[in-house]
């Protein structure tokens, strides 16, 4: 039985990641943010890790690793662009701390290195790994120097794929993101009896998966991990986001009224298309994921209604 190290196992993708570990009959051991501890099971192996702190955890309350994926990082382009300095801490300082305290323990330990595809500059056709990189935004910036970290422990011979996800979603996502910032507002809505929603642009571009497929995709390459520097995880599917919306808006009465609002334009720093090449993906590992976007939307309704009944507080919505 393999053990597994998950950065960010306290979030939304670590969440569906440690169970798709267990799912394989594998154990994981967690990275888990100060604080939030509570998140995870009773009497799992964890240390607690702020990336943003001088300290590297205590790796010896630890099993020894099977290898590693790195998911934890500030994914939210706004916060990263409220907070630069943070976000450069988080998603690139910490996690070369983080490397070189393994690599100095063991050596060959396999590490999948998530990257984001906002490390590209959007283009009208599908992005594939060797495009020209140009981030828009904060986020992409912090992400693109996190892989040059990466390949610097990657040039030293360690084994370690950079893997650069595109937009992907499911069940217990932030609300501060798209569609799940859709979906719960929806709810709410819904719940009142009606009102506006208030939107930001809708004409952008983004190849969506579900969550699940994503951390699957991540076990599959950690497995070929540091035969191939680096390969996109998307569909190579382009969906519209006001089409997404109006998948979301079909679960619910008329009585909603969409209004553009000004302060959820981003502007620049909303890239107009990012859509993957799966091309690499799928001489790695035979297949690339595919997106259902019915699923995908009736579970993100059903998910949010429930969290609203609950009470979980759309302050970041």
């Amino acid at each position: 039985m393999a053990t597994i190290y998950v950065t960010g196992a306290d979030g939304f993708v670590g969440g569906w990641l440690r169970k798709a570990i267990e799912q394989r009959g594998d154990s994981w051991a967690a990275f888990v943010s100060p604080g939030r501890e509570s998140l995870l099971p009773e009497d799992c192996d964890f240390v607690s890790l702020d990336l943003a702190d001088e300290q590297t955890a205590d790796l010896s309350l630890l099993p020894a690793p099977d290898g590693l994926i790195h998911l934890a990082a500030i994914s939210s382009p706004p916060v990263c662009e409220a907070n630069p300095e943070l976000a450069q801490a988080v998603n690139v300082d910490g996690p070369r701390k983080l490397y070189q305290a393994i690599f100095d323990k063991w050596p060959d330990c396999p590490i999948v290195h998530v990257s984001s595809g906002h490390v590209y500059k959007p283009a009208a056709h599908d992005l594939h790994e060797g495009e020209e990189l140009m981030p828009v935004n904060v986020y992409g910036r912090t992400k693109l120097d996190g892989e040059a970290m990466a390949r610097e422990f990657q040039a030293a011979g360690h084994k370690i794929t950079v893997v650069r996800p595109f937009n992907h979603t499911g069940a217990g996502q932030l609300p501060m993101f798209a569609l799940p910032s859709f979906a719960m507002r929806l709810a709410k809505l819904e719940a009142d009896g009606g009102g506006e929603l208030a939107v930001g642009w809708l004409g952008g571009v983004r190849d969506f998966l579900h969550v699940a497929d994503v951390v699957d995709t991540y076990l599959a390459v950690l497995e070929h991990a540091g035969e191939v520097d680096l390969v996109n995880v998307c569909s190579g599917k382009g969906q519209v986001i006001g089409a997404l919306l109006d998948g979301l808006l079909a679960h619910f009465d008329d009585s909603v009224k969409i209004v553009t609002e000004e302060s959820r334009m981003r502007g620049d720093a909303d890239a107009s298309r990012l859509v993957g090449d799966t091309s690499r993906l799928k001489e790695l590992l035979g297949a690339a994921p595919q997106i259902d976007v019915d699923f995908l939307l009736n579970e993100l309704v059903s998910d949010a209604r429930a969290r609203v009944a609950a009470g979980e507080s759309l302050s970041d919505a």
